[in-house]
């Protein structure tokens, strides 16, 4: 009875003891499962040495024509024909006649000032004959002495002169404003609005038309200090290379004159450029480009792709524990798929000034400064 008893609690003891080690065991299996595991997600970088670089400074801005104007009336009366090539979109040629203003009382006023003239003539004929008429009579007198004016006729001569010269001047005054009912293209270009009608009554001062010249084209660009000191020192006649919105080429540019004076409002040079007319252009009048001019060499600099730089204007990079760093680039110009940026200094870097440059390419709206990182060196 004894030995049974005792083999029941040794049992006993023995299950007990089983229990507290299998409970031993899930708890430090519990403890290594939750260990957590430090996950280095991998990124791409490029390794940039800093050196000389040259490239090209880029801005926008918008083509404009040499030459536009609004045609304004100079006379008023109705609209009596308005041509083809007055309608929107239209080519013409200098010279070419686009609309037609009622002229009768202007013809009505240059016949009376040609009246008027004809009348102004012979009375300075009439006079002029006078006052040689009266000369001689005074020589054929015999009277000593210098005759007065008066009595020679002059002063009658000289207002009949003034009257001939005033009635000159109101033909030509008559003709011009006759002139002005044919409206006629003041250069060849392109009509880009027409805002009168047919049998319209218009006043002087009304606008008509709106033309462009669109053979010539031309840029003006605004520079900043900084992009003003990297351009190349030698600018006059340098080409430029004017792009559109997919970064395709469609026009080259000679830089023609600027920088002589500051823009009072935006604190930016001027710079002034003349599209060049090559069978291959194809640039537009009111085309927002980009324009690309040629820049100095910038030492001392890092060329890095353009995916490196965020839209914040900063560029990330690895310090030497590969862990993710920041900083504010300041760009100094482009070329090709790369931006050319100044070296950062070890003052602005402070601690983290890396022994080698490794930049991210791509960088990523998760990055977190100190974060930890697999690097992945590409080609450039």
């Amino acid at each position: 009875m004894k030995s049974r008893k005792w083999w029941l609690f040794a049992s006993l003891f023995i299950f007990v003891l089983v229990v507290i080690i299998i409970d031993e065991m899930e708890d430090s299996a519990e403890i290594e499962q939750k260990q957590p595991v430090q996950y280095r997600p991998p990124i791409s970088i490029v390794k940039p040495q800093p050196q000389d670089n040259s490239g090209t400074i880029q801005t926008y801005a918008e083509i404009s024509p040499r030459w536009a104007t609004t045609l304004k009336a100079q006379v008023s009366g109705e609209v009596e024909m308005v041509f083809d090539g007055s309608f929107a979109g239209k080519q013409v040629k200098k010279g070419e006649l686009l609309i037609r203003i009622e002229a009768s009382r202007y013809r009505a006023d240059l016949h009376e000032a040609e009246q008027a003239l004809a009348e102004a003539k012979l009375n300075w004929l009439q006079a002029q004959k006078k006052s040689s008429q009266d000369k001689k009579n005074w020589q054929r007198s015999g009277i000593g002495g210098t005759p007065s004016d008066l009595v020679l006729n002059i002063p009658q001569l000289t207002v009949a002169e003034k009257t001939l010269n005033a009635a000159e001047s109101r033909v030509a005054a008559t003709q011009k404003m006759l002139s002005y009912t044919q409206i006629k293209a003041p250069f060849s270009g392109i009509i880009t609005r027409r805002d009168i009608s047919i049998g319209q009554t218009i006043l002087e001062g009304d606008e008509l038309l709106r033309i462009i010249e669109n053979k010539q084209q031309e840029i003006a660009i605004a520079l900043s200090r900084k992009q003003w000191g990297m351009l190349v020192k030698e600018w006059k006649n340098q080409t430029a290379s004017i792009r559109n919105t997919d970064n395709v080429e469609i026009a080259q540019a000679h830089i023609k004159r600027g920088g002589g004076f500051v823009d009072a409002e935006t604190r930016q040079y001027k710079l002034f450029l003349e599209i060049l007319d090559t069978p291959d252009r194809a640039s537009l009048v009111g085309d927002f480009v980009q324009v690309n001019l040629p820049s100095r060499i910038a030492h001392n600099s890092l060329a890095i792709p353009e995916s490196a730089l965020t839209r914040g204007g900063y560029i990330w990079y690895l310090d030497d524990k590969d862990q993710l760093r920041r900083f504010s680039a300041e760009v100094l110009f482009h070329r090709g798929n790369q931006v050319i940026i100044e070296t950062p200094s070890t003052e602005m870097l402070t601690k983290h000034h890396p022994s080698q440059w490794r930049i991210a390419t791509t960088p990523l709206a998760s990055f977190l400064v100190g974060r930890h990182v697999d690097p992945i060196t590409v080609k450039e």
